[in-house]
């Protein structure tokens, strides 16, 4: 059975003075699978390390089932690693490897035998096993790294980015059997990767860190439909997702738009009432988020979705489907890459709550003397940028050409709002029912 981990507060501070790791709090049950995802150079694998007593605490605490494990040395915190570069004996064979860490301890030679033999079952591997790592492809030789670790029954697995080196076709399979193994064990599970699809596929609840900062965590599809800042929600999904900038305007006695530069979104009248919070970003340059699933290409509309007239700039095609690259007169956005102070970061409340209540305050007290109603001219924005574009999925069986005018409907409901500093402003977290 797997051990219960608690970060509380970890940070890692090199003598140098370059913080790899700040102030990350998080909990995992026994049993569970987190990803920790990120680009990298975030922290990610100095964070597993921290967990595995292969890096010093600088400051925080780390609990193991509940007890302190800062000082604790890693042979006694049963964790079992598997890295990158698979870290296997050259001169042994791969039973030998796979056996090596029962040898260790001292048990006994013909129970070490039966144990390797029926981990190289499970892991389709008991024809390899008189074999050196030099004999074995790059996939043979990561299940014996596996075998080494499944072997010893550790109650935490950490996974630092074990398939990053295998081809794609591999990676897919063997992510497949990483969880069946893991499943099968009820070992606890942390595994690092830079891979959003491998991650996805993966986690219980995936934790998106950057420059050292935990982003968000929650299970795939929160991450995926209500990511916390833009960092998460450009980091997440596959195509990404569309940023661009826009302005709010929301005139007393006229409906609320979006501008996107040449043209307008009108939010429906229920959106507009429900999220009565946007009129205090209103006249502000915001970041509009658009998966490319809110956006079809068609002339037909239904009640929460508005046109967009589109010209085709690329076409996409990827087999199963064809994306369609188009401008629609807006500017492209990135992500900032600090989205939030780290002092705005834990594991029990949102990353949101400085933006949540910067944003009550500004409704109880304006910061000027200008109306909140009363829509203001859009900023300017940053000469560098150009005309953007947009991408989304089109059709089976449709075929577009470079040029091609279309009519664009965009879906409200998908819609997500960013301020200038990335923090989600829309959905707002306490107005998230249907509407």
């Amino acid at each position: 059975m797997g051990s219960s981990i608690t970060l509380n507060r970890l940070s890692k501070t090199y003598p140098s003075g370059h913080r790899a790791v700040h102030d990350v709090s998080l909990h995992l049950d026994a049993g569970e699978f987190l990803v920790l995802l990120g680009p990298s150079g975030c922290g990610k694998s100095t964070l597993l390390r921290m967990v595995a007593g292969l890096e010093t605490i600088t400051a925080g605490q780390l609990l193991l089932d509940q007890r302190p494990a800062n000082d604790l040395p890693p042979s006694e915190r049963d964790v079992a690693m598997i890295f990158q570069n698979f870290a296997l004996y050259p001169t042994m064979t791969a039973a030998e490897n796979i056996a090596f860490p029962l040898a260790a301890r001292g048990d006994d030679e013909h129970a070490a035998a039966q144990a390797v033999n029926t981990v190289a079952d499970r892991l389709g591997i008991r024809s390899l096993l008189s074999r050196t790592p030099a004999q074995l492809s790059g996939g043979e030789r990561q299940r014996v790294a596996m075998g080494r670790a499944i072997i010893r029954r550790p109650s935490v697995f950490l996974m630092d980015e074990p398939l990053s080196s295998l081809d794609a076709r591999l990676r897919v399979r063997l992510r497949t059997e990483i969880l069946s193994v893991v499943r099968r064990t009820g070992s606890t599970t942390v595994y690092v990767t830079h891979d959003q699809a491998e991650a996805m596929a993966l986690g219980d609840r995936i934790a998106v860190l950057n420059d050292g900062a935990l982003q968000q965590i929650g299970t795939p599809d929160e991450l995926y439909n209500l990511p916390a800042n833009a960092f998460v929600a450009s980091f997440v999904g596959t195509p990404r997702i569309n940023l661009v900038h826009g302005t709010l305007y929301a005139p007393i006695d006229g409906p609320m738009t979006i501008s996107l530069g040449s043209q307008k979104l009108l939010l429906p009248r229920e959106m507009a009432r429900t999220h009565q919070l946007l009129r205090v970003v209103q006249g502000q340059q915001l970041l509009v988020g658009l998966r490319p699933e809110a956006l079809r290409v068609s002339s037909t509309t239904t009640p929460y979705e508005r046109p967009l007239t589109a010209t085709v700039t690329h076409v996409e095609y990827q087999g199963h489907e064809t994306l369609l690259h188009v401008t629609v007169g807006a500017l492209t956005a990135d992500p900032p890459r600090t989205v939030f102070d780290h002092e705005d970061l834990n594991d029990t409340g949102s990353p949101l709550t400085s933006a949540v209540r910067t944003l009550l305050s500004r409704v109880r007290k304006p910061q000027s003397n200008q109306p909140l109603h009363t829509a203001q001219a859009a900023p300017p924005l940053p000469q560098h940028y150009q005309v953007g574009e947009l991408v989304l999925r089109a059709r089976q069986g449709t075929n577009y050409s470079v040029g091609d005018l279309l009519p664009v409907l965009v879906d409200m409901r998908a819609l997500m709002l960013f301020d200038a500093k990335g923090h989600r402003v829309f959905p707002h977290p306490t107005h998230l029912q249907a509407f």
